[in-house]
């Protein structure tokens, strides 16, 4: 027996949550793509809370743009590496658990001087987000993790 036969194979770690990676691209993606879409509405520049600044249904301001656009970005780097995808699930779901929270006070006891100017649509925008960040980050851990486990 040569020693090729006890080593252990290097395919399933490859293969282990190979998924995770796009999925992050396409959030990464949409996310720049509200962020840059906000940036191009004329009424950005104004400040405090106003339901008529909106790119479709998701409120603009240059706050809240510059943040869709740096987590897209942040998705589009972190889809290069499988480590950095699942690294970024947690953050965003940290990240958009704390936005959701903070929106659902934001429009709630509606304030004129909100600088980020979040509606519902935005809330269920980021609670959705951080519910599929938990998710893909927890499978794709569990995947890696049971992939490393039988790779032994």
């Amino acid at each position: 027996m040569s020693s090729a036969e006890f080593r252990p194979s290097a395919e399933p770690r490859t293969r282990a949550a190979s998924w995770l990676r796009p999925v992050v691209a396409v959030i990464g993606l949409l996310y720049l793509a509200l962020g840059i879409a906000g940036f191009l509405t004329p009424e950005t520049a104004a400040v405090g809370h106003e339901t008529s600044r909106a790119v479709w249904i998701f409120s603009v301001t240059p706050l809240l743009n510059l943040v869709h656009t740096a987590v897209g970005v942040l998705g589009l780097l972190a889809a290069t590496r499988r480590t950095g995808a699942i690294i970024y699930c947690w953050v965003l779901f940290v990240g958009f658990t704390g936005m959701t929270a903070y929106g659902i006070l934001a429009t709630a006891f509606v304030n004129p001087e909100d600088p980020i100017n979040l509606n519902w649509a935005d809330n269920w925008l980021h609670g959705l987000t951080a519910v599929a960040a938990l998710v893909l980050g927890i499978v794709a851990a569990r995947a890696v993790n049971r992939n490393r486990v039988a790779a032994r």
